[in-house]
């Protein structure tokens, strides 16, 4: 009896579905990264792995109590360094999104859609009156998320900001929000896109949207990201060109295959058949996030279950998205697969801060 509660305690469907995504995520690097310069990212993704479950290890055992407690206090510390990062972060591409520690190079963006998420499932687990919502309660909510969106904007990320406001907003409406109340955004929705797009977005972002408007306006420039990676796709067919054998991945025509399209040189090698394998294990790990959500005891941890489990949902679908040219093209890595330290490690940290929760529900 002891040693069945201590399986269930552990959530085994979702560190299996874990490791099964990271073992295909390190075999495709390993592809990937075989052009110049990049010979050895396998290894070091490798070693971010170790220290993950590390991390894993210890989030398992913390009080939610605590992690209730830090909510806030997390929402303070990340915002500090999303305004520090902008004044004195490590610039590559335009980009000041990271600090440059030497040894590893730290992104306090990816922290951020963790943060959120705890900082709302505190505040709505602590708000006395729940739902619905109207808009005049969602004042405070929208003043946690515009700092981050803003900062995270200003690197700039589009691809990431977008990523905390969709969580965030999924996460409000997992609370209910009033229908009225929902049209309005609706309406404040439609009326300021084309706002943002004029003044928000940066020239080359606008040029994304253009581009996956009509990939071919620009096929050797603009356009040669999602392309190529259309190609890669495609070219794949039904079961795959085989590993180390896509043409696309080892000739080095799909740009950043080792982080943002990844899955491009997975698709390539391993077909539509391999793609739905990865696609089943991304829904396996989804639907233990799923069952965490329905089985936690209090309200903060159903909250932060949904909010964790809303922040994979939005990478695999942006991701895989953009690669295959439904949406346009953004920097979201995909979940256990890209390379990237801070990337692999906030995903090991959510799924640590899942298995917490769902070790809490055997607890009396």
């Amino acid at each position: 009896m002891e040693s069945q509660n201590f399986i269930k305690t552990f959530n085994v469907g979702l560190i299996v579905s874990m490791f099964l995504l990271f073992l295909l995520g390190v075999i495709t690097l390993y592809s990937a990264a075989r052009g110049p310069g990049l010979y050895g990212l396998y290894k070091s993704q490798l070693i971010y792995f170790g220290i993950g479950l590390v991390l894993i290890s210890i989030l398992v055992f913390i009080d939610s109590e605590i992690l209730q407690k830090l909510s806030y206090l997390s929402y303070g510390g990340v915002l500090i360094m999303l305004g520090l990062v902008l004044v004195v972060g490590h610039e590559s591409k335009g980009s000041s999104r990271w600090f440059n520690l030497g040894f590893f190079h730290l992104q306090p963006s990816e922290l951020a859609k963790v943060s959120i998420v705890m900082t709302l499932a505190k505040y709505f687990s602590d708000e006395k009156y729940g739902g619905p919502y109207t808009l005049k309660r969602l004042v405070v909510p929208a003043l946690f998320i515009l700092p981050y969106f803003l900062l995270i904007l200003k690197q700039p990320d589009m691809g990431t900001g977008g990523i905390v406001f969709l969580t965030a907003g999924a996460l409000i409406l997992f609370v209910k929000v009033d229908w009225r109340s929902l049209v309005i955004l609706g309406i404040l929705g439609v009326v300021t896109v084309p706002v943002a797009y004029q003044f928000v977005l940066h020239d080359y972002q606008r040029e994304r949207v253009k581009t996956f408007l009509d990939p071919e306006r620009d096929p050797r420039d603009t356009g040669y990201n999602a392309l190529q990676c259309k190609i890669a796709v495609g070219s794949g067919k039904i079961f795959g060109k085989g590993y180390l054998k896509g043409t696309q991945s080892q000739l080095n025509f799909i740009p950043e295959q080792q982080t943002d399209f990844i899955f491009s040189v997975f698709a390539e090698e391993r077909g539509f058949f391999g793609a739905l394998i990865l696609l089943a294990l991304y829904g396996s790990y989804c639907f233990y996030s799923f069952r965490t959500v329905a089985r936690a005891r209090g309200k903060f941890e159903m909250l932060l279950a949904f909010g964790l489990t809303a922040i994979m949902f939005w990478h695999v679908f942006i991701n895989i998205g953009m690669v295959i040219g439904v949406i346009p093209i953004v920097g979201v890595t995909l979940p256990f697969f890209s390379y990237g330290g801070s990337s692999l490690l906030t995903f090991m940290l959510i799924t640590g801060l899942l298995l917490n929760i769902s070790r809490k529900r055997y607890i009396f």
